[in-house]
C-alpha cells in the first residue's frame, strides 16, 4: 500500500454519484456490494480551480462496417467546490455528476472562470481552451482514438444485423497534460 495512491470505488448498477468513495489504503475499503475500483487521476485539468469531466455523445449507426459519429456538442460537467486532494471526503470537489453537484452548497454561486451552475457546452470549453492558448487538437485526436478503440473492442460480440444503431454517452476526464482518461460508457 502506497499512501501516495488514491483510488476511487464505484458501485455496480448505481448512478448519479451514489455510493462513490475515494480512499488511499485498502483497509479503508469496506463495501457490501459489487464495485469497480480504479486508480484516481490526481492531476485533472482544472478551470478556475474546479475539476471537470466531459460527457460526449456518440452514435454508431452501423457496426458492420463500423461507422461512428461523435456529436459536436456535449457537456463539460464541473464539481462545485474547488479541487483539493487534502479532503478526499468532499464529493463536490471530486465528483462531477450534475445530479449530485446541483445539491451542493456552491451550485448557485458564481465560481471563478466557471460561472454559476456546473455545466458548460463543449463550445464553451473549446472557446476557453483557445482563449488560454491551450492547443486542444491533440486532445480531441486522443479522445477520438479512445472512442474508436472502445467501440471496436466490442465488435466481435455484436451480431451482424441491419437497421440497428446505438447511442452512447462517453465520460472522459482530462488531466493537466491534456491526456484523456475514459471513466465510463453509458
Amino acid at each position: 500500500e502506497n499512501p501516495d495512491n488514491v483510488w476511487i470505488c464505484k458501485p455496480v448498477g448505481q448512478s448519479q454519484g451514489r455510493g462513490i468513495l475515494l480512499f488511499q489504503r485498502l483497509s479503508e475499503l469496506v463495501y457490501e456490494s459489487n464495485a469497480v475500483v480504479q486508480q484516481y487521476v490526481k492531476n485533472p485539468l482544472l478551470i478556475g480551480g474546479y475539476k471537470f469531466d466531459l460527457r460526449l455523445y456518440v452514435c454508431v449507426p452501423s457496426f458492420h462496417p463500423l461507422t461512428i459519429y461523435v456529436y459536436r456538442e456535449g457537456l463539460a460537467r464541473f464539481g462545485t467546490d474547488k479541487f483539493s486532494l487534502a479532503n478526499l471526503d468532499n464529493p463536490f470537489a471530486h465528483l462531477t455528476n450534475s445530479s449530485l453537484n446541483k445539491l451542493g452548497p456552491g451550485y448557485g454561486a458564481t465560481k471563478e472562470r466557471v460561472g454559476s451552475g456546473c455545466k458548460w457546452s463543449l463550445s464553451q470549453l473549446r472557446q476557453y481552451l483557445q482563449q488560454n492558448n491551450i492547443q486542444d487538437w491533440l486532445l480531441w485526436q486522443r479522445i477520438s482514438s479512445i472512442i474508436i478503440l472502445t467501440i471496436a473492442s466490442e465488435l466481435s460480440a455484436i451480431p451482424q444485423t441491419k437497421n440497428c444503431f446505438e447511442f452512447f454517452g462517453f465520460d472522459i476526464l482530462v488531466d493537466s497534460a491534456l491526456n484523456p482518461w475514459l471513466l465510463e460508457v453509458r
